[in-house]
């Protein structure tokens, strides 16, 4: 079928959600035995990495991943003891939707958790309204429907990447753990981040950096050397080099123009 039927197909379906939680690994929920659902199984990686055995094929998510498993379609998660793992979980019954393979979809701009979060809020409520969870979870179908066509024509490469660089920019991150996110070789990841930003890596995150120190220099009475910390450099000294680098003045130099 093409993308609009599928959408026309949701569109006239009446989804029910028969399971809707948000745990993480050591929660007796956890099934790590070999099973199957009679529904669509909808999971959102909200923190960590795992591994899954479907279909005699190793298959790894990690954080910021959707994985969609067809009904009926065994798998068997795996302990991956290094790292906290929590999720949201689904199952949708919708007789109409068939997946043949398991799908897994990066994260963009934040738009599937919003999805995920939209059915699991409104399904928590006291007394949930059956239209409005309904329309909650035929957004997210949809929603899936399309970032997967979108990632089949290849216009979701970096995208994991680029979420989290966002939301992890004040940490220490390296290529080899950005190359994971998107299953891709160091060397792959940098030149097409170059074709995407038009800088390296590393430039774009020091860019990062230097813009939030920018606001921490404005409002905020913290310490130069603390700033430097608090926005994910090393050192002070390599902070001062790259501020002076990219905006032309010191640290000092420029907050002096913001002070009362």
């Amino acid at each position: 079928m093409e993308l609009q039927d599928y959408y026309d197909l949701i569109e006239h379906s009446r989804p029910k959600l028969k399971f809707c939680e948000w745990f993480d690994e050591d929660s007796n929920i956890w099934n790590f035995t070999r099973h199957s659902h009679p529904y669509i199984e909808l999971i959102y990686y909200v923190e960590g990495k795992g591994d899954v055995e479907v279909s005699g094929t190793n298959v790894s998510f990690s954080l910021y991943d959707t994985v969609i498993y067809p009904a009926h379609k065994e798998h068997q998660d795996k302990k991956v003891p290094e790292r906290r793992r929590e999720i949201i979980c689904l199952w949708i019954d919708i007789p109409e939707l068939v997946f043949e393979e398991p799908i897994r979809l990066h994260e963009q701009d934040g738009e599937l958790k919003n999805a995920f979060e939209m059915v699991y809020r409104e399904s928590k409520r006291e007394k949930p309204i059956p239209v409005l969870l309904e329309y909650a979870m035929k957004t997210l179908l949809i929603l899936i429907l399309r970032e997967q066509h979108e990632a089949l024509t290849g216009t979701q490469l970096l995208d994991c990447v680029m979420e989290y660089i966002k939301n992890h920019y004040a940490e220490r991150i390296t290529l080899d753990e950005l190359a994971e996110l998107e299953h891709i070789s160091t060397s792959y990841l940098s030149r097409k981040f170059k074709e995407r930003t038009g800088m390296s890596v590393i430039t774009y995150i020091n860019d990062l950096r230097i813009d939030w120190s920018k606001q921490y220099l404005m409002a905020s009475a913290l310490d130069i050397n603390e700033i430097s910390y608090q926005v994910g450099f090393e050192s002070p000294k390599y902070f001062h080099r790259v501020f002076k680098k990219l905006v032309g003045e010191s640290p000092a130099s420029f907050r002096r123009k913001f002070k009362i």
